[in-house]
């Protein structure tokens, strides 16, 4: 039992055990009594017909009759207002027979989800199903890359997959990044899929994961949602693993600052191996590929299927909005049975003219007037704070200018402790300036926020605004998330402010604003991929704007409007955004046309922490010496940018080249060394 719990736990415990004061004890599953209707549809009309005059009995045999599942005999109960004697009558005359059955935790055993049809394809969608549909008839195995804008019905082409993959009898996944999104998802599939859906992610107590993983493994449950981990569900004969924003950084199971975890494996990796194993078709959808992804898919390893459109909804569902908001649609037009909408525009506000023109607040002229049309007209609002950009860094706030590494072009990190300008990539450090390199002036800033100061800096500006934070701090569990999420579609708050979370698969009609507080607050971060996230981060958030009948913008805030991330989008354009990224990549020969292996030293001492660094950094040049890798190269020891957690240092050194793991091989790793292939940051 004990080996259910971590080491830290593991000996507390067993001292618990030894005094007395702690006891394990098995724990049962346990059984229910299922009333099963034993007749057919013909002979349920006979015994309502002899039961005619019985209105009790009519209502129990209509409402089993009713059920895709055997009723319990407390639901039975409750919804005929029936005695337990009653029933037991017609047990005993042989129209009803009572079984017992083994109860399975699952969390979705409460919930009723509404059967729903699948709607008509678009034109685009056609185009795609017909691409992917011979491939699964066939059972064989394959990889598609759905590059789809946001809006663009990604998900109707995973569901019309999964549709075809349980028609031949065989199982799917799909897999989504966040927790947070787990809710709207499962809700759609279980819709489209009653009674054959289970959810799996790390957060449920272990016995339910436990019990999800036995009814898989009995055939009982035929499609698993959830996270990462839902990976590895034993499900037979799988015919099929969607990953939804696959770009996402949650797929990969990094040794994070705050989480020592292993192996460092990466979901959609291990897919690939999996899809391969079982003869499944694999399928990849974002709006905004991963850069690996996308260059891998244009060497072939991936089939491209293309969804450039965005779709508003099918008629039946824009009518129900606009009956439910109780307004006319601003894009009214009954003569196509599914009504295609642009993409939101997006406004680009240069905050170094808000203050010029006396504006100090942190939301501009602009977002203030947005928030208040969307109060007016009784609308709601999204607002983002990437949080991921919360550590300081240096700026002029005159000129936009950010101080950076001479050596690689990596933002400086700004140290409190002792003044200094630090790079977490290659370990350069210098004072901090009293004017600005670029301009001269003196209003050099560090510059971070949170979520709680966008919420009070609201309440300022307009104390009717009723808001919502969501983030780590107010959804520290599945249903905490479930619950802000169900808040706002249901009107309960106007604005919804969070951090990267909201920007991800969200479906909310009503929303036709969405405003970023500090668009390029990321674009700091000393990782090469800083700006591919951003990128990614602002073209999600976009696409949870203007997505009903209302319509909806945009407005990003920005000390650098100039940024091509900024303006790429902006405009909504990955293509331009993947040319100027990759330019640079190829540049400095970052992935995905080099690989890194990063080896990160952790230790209670700094001292020790960098021993270690510069010893392996020597025995790596010693082997690529003797090995003649010429092509790969070594960058660092340099503290991590997290460089103290848990009272421990951290130093790291980064291999690049073809194959960095041709160089690790025949290195001696010592204990409080991590090395990581691929890693998904370098922070």
């Amino acid at each position: 039992a004990l080996k259910l719990v971590g080491a830290k736990t593991r000996a507390p415990l067993n001292r618990l055990i030894d005094e007395g004061l702690v006891f394990i004890e098995p724990t049962e599953r346990g059984q229910q009594d299922l009333v099963v209707l034993e007749a057919d549809s013909g002979r349920v009309q006979q015994m309502l017909q002899k039961w005619r005059g019985k209105a009790w009995t009519a209502e129990i045999l209509r409402l089993i009759a009713g059920m895709a599942q055997p009723p319990t005999m407390p639901e039975i109960l409750r919804q005929t207002g029936a005695t337990r004697q009653r029933i037991k009558k017609l047990i005993a005359a042989g129209w009803l027979e009572a079984r017992e059955e083994q109860v399975w935790r699952d969390s979705l055993r409460d919930f009723d989800f509404v059967p729903d049809e699948a709607p008509i394809l678009t034109p685009d969608q056609q185009s795609v199903w017909e691409t992917i549909r011979p491939t699964l008839d066939a059972g064989q195995s394959a990889r598609y890359l759905l590059h789809g804008v946001t809006g663009s019905g990604k998900t109707e082409i995973y569901l019309r997959a999964i549709d075809a993959v349980l028609a031949q009898g065989r199982s799917a996944i799909f897999l989504v990044p966040e927790i947070a999104l787990t809710p709207q998802t499962v809700r759609r599939v279980s819709e489209r899929f009653p009674g054959q859906v289970a959810l799996v992610h790390g957060s449920l107590p272990i016995g339910e994961r436990y019990d999800t993983w036995q009814r898989a493994r009995a055939g009982k449950v035929a499609v698993i949602v959830g996270t990462r981990s839902a990976l590895f569900t034993p499900l037979p004969n799988l015919g099929l693993i969607v990953i939804d924003e696959e770009h996402d950084s949650s797929y990969k199971q990094s040794p994070q600052a705050y989480l020592r975890s292993e192996p460092h494996y990466h979901t959609r990796d291990a897919a690939v191996f999996l899809a391969e194993q079982q003869g499944a078709a694999l399928i990849l959808g974002s709006a905004t590929p991963d850069l690996g992804t996308w260059h891998r898919a244009q060497r072939g390893q991936y089939a491209i299927l293309q969804l450039p459109q965005r779709i508003m909804g099918h008629r039946q569902r824009i009518r129900q909005q606009a009956d439910r908001l109780g307004r006319v649609s601003r894009y009214q037009d009954d003569r196509e049975e599914a009504m295609m909408i642009g993409l939101p525009p997006v406004s680009v506000v240069d905050m170094r003219q808000e203050l010029r023109s006396g504006n100090t607040s942190m939301f501009s002229r602009d977002l203030q007037e947005a928030l208040a049309v969307v109060m007016e007209r009784g609308e709601q609002a999204m607002l983002l704070l990437n949080r991921r950009g919360q550590a300081t860094y240096v700026f002029c706030r005159d000129c936009g200018y950010v101080l950076e590494c001479s050596r690689c072009d990596m933002p400086l990190t700004f140290h409190r402790f002792d003044g200094s300008l630090r790079c977490h990539h290659c370990g350069y450090s210098q004072s901090q300036p009293q004017a600005c390199p670029a301009c001269g002036s003196a209003r050099i800033r560090y510059f971070g926020a949170g979520t709680q100061q966008v919420e009070s800096a609201l309440q300022s500006l307009n104390p009717t605004i009723r808001s919502l934070r969501w983030d780590i701090d107010t959804a520290q569990t599945p249903q905490m998330h479930f619950e802000i999420l169900e808040q706002f579609i249901e009107r309960q708050a106007d604005v919804l402010i969070g951090t990267q979370m909201i920007a991800k698969g969200l479906d909310l009609p009503l929303v036709t604003l969405v405003g970023v507080v500090s668009a390029d607050l990321g674009l700091a971060l000393p990782d090469y991929r800083a700006g591919e996230r951003v990128f990614q981060l602002l073209t999600q958030v976009s696409g949870r704007a203007g997505r009903g009948v209302l319509g909806g913008k945009v407005i990003l805030q920005t000390y650098q409007p100039q940024h091509y991330v900024i303006q790429s989008a902006s405009r909504h354009d990955y293509a331009g955004f993947v040319e100027r990224e990759s330019d640079y990549r190829r540049a400095l020969g970052y992935p995905p046309f080099r690989r890194l292996a990063r080896i990160v030293f952790t230790y209670t001492s700094s001292d020790q922490a960098r021993q270690q660094a510069e010893l392996a950094a020597q025995q790596l040049r010693q082997l690529l010496k003797e090995r003649d890798l010429s092509a790969t190269s070594l960058i660092g020891p340099a503290p991590c940018f997290y460089s103290r957690v848990d009272k421990k240092y951290r130093w790291h050194l980064l291999v690049r080249g073809p194959d960095p793991r041709a160089a690790l091989r025949g290195l001696s790793p010592e204990p409080g060394w991590q090395i990581d292939i691929d890693p998904a940051d370098v922070l």
